[in-house]
């Protein structure tokens, strides 16, 4: 369905949108630092990681509990990270942009906004354990797996995918082990894995064009930056503007792929 066909489902769900962004802020990075941690992020309730107080339910509305509770635990007045007020925010503006980007509420949304979720989980498993979580880049393949029927040209776009993967995730693996035999630093292996899901999601030239983005940064920054993050937010932007930043080159490639796909009967 159109997102613009019907103003006020537009509203709707552009609200609806932020809400469950920063609902779900919350819940991925509480995640997140427990699997850090080595806890249950299953069972295990919120509490406050300086006294131990379980959280109750007005401790634990996004943003609201923050600003009423100015900053601090209720029950030992100890202060909480700013970085769980500017995940919550963050999350819910970027859950808006993909929303807004997409155009259309649909499966292929939905998949987005999941996505956008584990980005931030497992970039905050980088920040924070300097870690590219395996179980993260497991649940975004998952992700992109339970999506696929519901993709516009499947076989298309599936091979769009694996060529991004073989040409780009293949040579990432070639330069690490030319630089691993040569008794110098190779790529991590686990962000290797991460970088060949992404490029499932965006393909060739979006893929390319993010994975660039993120080298141009990363050096910008003095290499200092975790890079997970950086490339999270590169693929996503790619991902959902990426026809409007390419236009036309895109639909060549496109058809290129098609006829590929063709010629082997599918």
């Amino acid at each position: 369905m159109p997102l613009f066909e019907i103003t006020y489902i537009a509203v709707f769900t552009i609200v609806l949108a932020f809400i469950f962004g920063t609902v779900l802020a919350s819940f991925i990075t509480c995640t997140a630092g427990r699997i850090l941690a080595g806890m249950d992020w299953i069972n295990e309730h919120s509490h406050c990681d300086t006294c131990g107080h379980q959280l109750g339910a007005l401790d634990l509305f996004p943003i609201f509990s923050y600003v009423l509770l100015g900053g601090k635990c209720r029950y030992c007045g100890s202060k909480v990270p700013i970085r769980c007020l500017i995940s919550e925010v963050l999350l819910g503006v970027v859950f808006v942009g993909v929303v807004l980007a997409h155009g259309m509420i649909d499966a292929v949304m939905v998949r987005n906004l999941l996505l956008a979720m584990l980005m931030m989980g497992i970039s905050f498993c980088d920040i924070d354990g300097k870690v590219v979580h395996e179980g993260f880049t497991t649940a975004i393949l998952a992700v992109w797996i339970g999506a696929l029927p519901f993709v516009p040209e499947m076989k298309l776009y599936t091979a769009d995918g694996v060529i991004a993967c073989v040409l780009i995730a293949g040579g990432m693996m070639i330069y690490s082990y030319a630089r691993t035999s040569a008794k110098k630093t190779g790529i991590d292996g686990k962000l290797i894995k991460l970088t060949a899901v992404y490029l499932l999601y965006t393909g060739l030239w979006e893929g390319a064009a993010a994975l660039a983005a993120t080298l141009i940064i990363w050096l910008i920054t003095g290499r200092k930056k975790p890079v997970v993050p950086i490339m999270s937010i590169c693929i996503i932007i790619c991902l959902c503007a990426g026809e409007r930043l390419f236009g036309s080159s895109v639909s060549a490639y496109v058809g290129t792929v098609y006829e590929f796909v063709r010629s082997f009967g599918f």
